[in-house]
């Protein structure tokens, strides 16, 4: 059996933390004052403190973020969302990457695996990643995608 490390780990978060934005806007998507009730608990209860995003908060309380990307009764389609993510998945990785000067491991590396929590796309962030550093083609590559929080 071949003994396996993890040498370095490296995080990073879109540049606004919109969570309290987030507790603010969503009971104004609800009708019911139960269920508004019922989701401020669960919010309570999950203890996420930080929820990040690209997309800059809206500096009123009329709206979630500022470019009107989710407006009430009209939120984009799957299509939209996955384009968005797409177009900021890369750089985001590349901010997580630099930090632990992957490049210059470029020849070491064996695997790939990269957790996402938002998104996905074709041909993928993991060949994007390989062929921005130049990794060897056969680098083994492992995307866990689509499972919330827990994809960490």
């Amino acid at each position: 059996m071949v003994d396996a490390y993890i040498n370095q780990i490296a995080t990073a978060v879109p540049d606004y933390d919109v969570h309290q934005k987030f507790l603010e806007f969503v009971p104004s998507l609800l009708n019911d004052e139960r269920q508004r009730n019922l989701l401020r608990r669960m919010a309570g209860k999950a203890q996420i403190e930080h929820r990040y995003s690209f997309l800059k908060p809206h500096p009123e309380g009329k709206g979630f973020d500022a470019d009107g990307f989710y407006q009430p009764g009209c939120f984009p389609d799957t299509q939209t969302r996955m384009r968005f993510y797409e177009s900021h998945a890369l750089g985001l990785a590349i901010r997580a990457l630099d930090q632990i000067n992957f490049a210059q491991h470029k020849d070491s590396i064996t695997h790939l695996i990269l957790t996402t929590c938002t998104g996905f796309y074709a041909p993928g962030i993991d060949i994007q990643i390989i062929e921005h550093y130049g990794l060897k083609s056969s680098v083994e590559r492992t995307v866990v995608g689509f499972m919330g929080c827990n994809a960490a």
